[in-house]
């Protein structure tokens, strides 16, 4: 009776010292660098940032079956066919582990980091032993602490067997009401022991994302599923090429290099609200009636016209109707600026007597405005300076038939 139970306890011990002893795992073969894909500027990524979990727990490599390499294999698969030429922020987590491996419950094997595929690789490498429990609740609430502070849409995916975890939904639940809609949870169920129940878990953990999904190491054993399943989590359309940033595409952007900030119209061409050539933003006098010129900030360009004068006299000439209209024309256009009329002679005469003509021929436009196009009298002002400030050469004729004059500035602001 003795030597039975002695045989039987030596029975369980063994039993036991191989259930807790480290299952040892062969090396990752080393990337396909052939196998490595970019997609080009025509596709975006879906994603900001993921975070992958893979169960390295005892359950995985049981009843003579290593689940993990399958695992493993598939996270691998996953890593080779993220596209390389699109940017995301990443992590790779282990969690259930072997003390040979690890006395932490979950490791950071890979990130949180800009993703390079060659380090994430070498960071799924990093797991050697399989076995301990399965604390997936410590390890969703890490990824809740690798997420915190991130910015955009995340992703999380879960590669396990589903069993043993019962816990996990509630984690779930809490990480999902931490990030809301910006999170998504994806999950790969390895092997189907239990009748299902790993699957079942595993499908519940998915839907508690409220979007992702469940899948399984058998549907990704396909090639072509498993570009689905990558195109799915990380992978959308590009949204159409806007390059000077101003909201226009650049296929009907007309202007394709408005600067920063300047608003602009549906031909990506900045606003010219009054149409007098000046951007808004550049404008200093936005409303700017049609027609009228302006200078470089959109305000009018100061008119200045000139009328001649026969030999002492103040007599308007027919010939200069079409300045006077302009004249009228500038003083409705800016009925708030203030017209000047300056009268001037040519040399002949005294300085006293030239003086007095110069005033006379000012006051000969100024009455003409008011009189007959009804110019408000107090906008305009006019003064005579004789023969000061000569344009041509009084010594001659034609100098002295230009120097007989009046000009008249419309536009200033004084």
């Amino acid at each position: 009776m003795k030597k039975l139970q002695r045989l039987l306890f030596f029975s369980i011990l063994a039993v036991l010292i191989v259930s807790c002893s480290p299952v040892a795992q062969s090396p990752l073969k080393p990337l396909d660098p052939g196998a490595s894909k970019t997609v080009g500027k025509q596709y975006a990524p879906k994603v900001d940032n993921f975070v992958v979990l893979l169960d390295a727990s005892l359950s995985m490599n049981e009843n003579g079956k290593n689940d993990f390499v399958v695992a493993r294999e598939i996270v691998n698969r996953i890593n080779q066919g993220i596209p390389t030429d699109l940017n995301y922020n990443a992590g790779l987590r282990s969690v259930g582990h072997h003390s040979y491996q690890s006395e932490e419950s979950t490791t950071l094997l890979y990130g949180m980091t800009t993703y390079n595929q060659t380090d994430f690789h070498e960071g799924l490498n990093k797991i050697k032993y399989v076995g301990g429990t399965t604390p997936m609740s410590d390890a969703i609430q890490a990824i809740g602490n690798d997420l915190n502070g991130a910015t955009g849409k995340s992703a999380v995916i879960i590669v396990s067997d589903g069993l043993h975890i019962d816990d996990a939904p509630a984690a779930a639940e809490k990480l999902k009401e931490q990030m809301g809609e910006n999170l998504c949870i994806y999950t790969v169920t390895v092997g189907n022991e239990n009748n299902g129940a790993g699957q079942d878990m595993m499908k519940q953990l998915a839907t508690i994302g409220g979007c992702g999904f469940a899948t399984t190491d058998t549907e990704l054993s396909d090639d072509s599923k498993m570009g689905s399943f990558i195109e799915s989590v990380f992978i959308t359309d590009a949204p159409p090429a806007d390059t000077d940033g101003d909201g226009a595409i650049d296929d009907l952007d007309k202007c394709p290099n408005t600067p920063t900030g300047v608003a602009v119209d549906n031909n990506g061409c900045p606003l010219d609200d009054d149409g007098d050539g000046v951007i808004n933003i550049n404008d200093h006098c936005p409303g700017t009636p049609p027609g009228v010129s302006v200078d470089a900030y959109g305000c009018q360009s100061k008119l200045t016209l000139q009328i001649h004068f026969g030999l002492d006299s103040t007599d308007i000439g027919a010939d200069f109707n079409s300045e006077i209209d302009k004249i009228v024309q500038c003083s409705s256009d800016f009925p708030g600026n203030t017209i000047t009329v300056n009268g001037y002679t040519d040399s002949t005469g005294s300085a006293a007597y030239n003086k007095k003509l110069s005033q006379q021929r000012a006051d000969a436009i100024r009455n003409l405005l008011i009189e007959k196009y009804n110019i408000d009298e107090s906008r305009i002002v006019a003064k005579g300076f004789g023969e000061n400030d000569p344009i041509a050469d009084n010594k001659t004729t034609g100098g002295r038939d230009l120097n007989r004059r009046v000009e008249v500035d419309c536009g200033a602001t004084e």
